[in-house]
């Protein structure tokens, strides 16, 4: 299934080794979601990951601990 070519290559490689299930807001159920763009936690934060949902194209932000 072709998708849109990330604009950095770290998301790209995150999305191959790891496909992620997000809850999609506009389709309503767990669909396979593609990482947009990922930006680090600042000052001992959470990390903001952006995703894309593979069906819809409905985009959707999630801020993720980090160790």
């Amino acid at each position: 299934m072709p998708r849109p070519a990330s604009s950095k290559p770290f998301a790209n490689v995150v999305y191959y080794l790891f496909p992620t299930l997000v809850h999609c807001s506009a389709c309503d159920i767990l669909q396979p979601m593609h990482i947009n763009e990922v930006q680090p936690a600042l000052y001992c934060g959470k990390d903001t990951v952006f995703y894309q949902c593979t069906k819809c194209g409905n985009e959707t932000t999630e801020r993720v601990a980090t160790r």
